[in-house]
């Protein structure tokens, strides 16, 4: 065994599927990658996500009140690298990527088409940490593609999960 740096010790355990997290309002949208998240109570349903404070997904949550998490396999990891690099403020994250959308059943925002798996939130909470805010989503509605059987994720899924810096892995069974 070896010590950690101490600014990586998050990375010990986060390395779960990275989400994509978007949000509308006042006729703006953005689409952006995080991986912290985690759920946090089943009921309600409620889940957490991570922010920037200068993220402008994180501004849209504060004033839309909502945000979608969409849920990707490894085959669009560089589309979804492509939506972290740039700000939804500045750039068509949509057009840039060719991911396609649709409207969410139960909030106001869109979901990526393209998603395995998608929770649409309404904001629950909101705690501020330093250059974060940690959102926690109230889960109103959810769908998953045939990939989800029997209430859980089957082990042909090959969700994108970040591990630092710009390296990724992915899921494989192992019983």
């Amino acid at each position: 065994m070896k010590s950690i740096k101490l600014k990586y010790a998050t990375r010990l355990i986060n390395h779960g599927p990275l989400l994509v997290v978007s949000s509308f309002y006042n006729e703006k949208q953005t689409f952006t990658p995080i991986m912290w998240n985690m759920p946090v109570e089943h009921e309600p349903p409620l889940v957490a996500v991570t922010i920037s404070k200068e993220n402008f997904v994180n501004k849209l949550i504060k004033k839309s009140k909502v945000f979608a998490l969409n849920i990707l396999e490894k085959e669009y990891l560089d589309k979804v690298i492509k939506l972290g690099e740039v700000s939804g403020k500045d750039v068509d994250k949509i057009k840039l990527t060719g991911f396609h959308i649709k409207n969410c059943k139960k909030i106001n925002s869109n979901y990526i088409k393209e998603a395995i798996g998608i929770l649409e939130c309404e904001l629950y909470k909101t705690i501020k940490i330093g250059d974060v805010d940690i959102f926690i989503g109230k889960v109103v509605y959810c769908i998953a593609n045939e990939k989800f059987k029997n209430n859980i994720w089957s082990d042909e899924i090959k969700t994108i999960h970040h591990i630092g810096s710009l390296k990724f892995v992915t899921t494989a069974p192992v019983k």
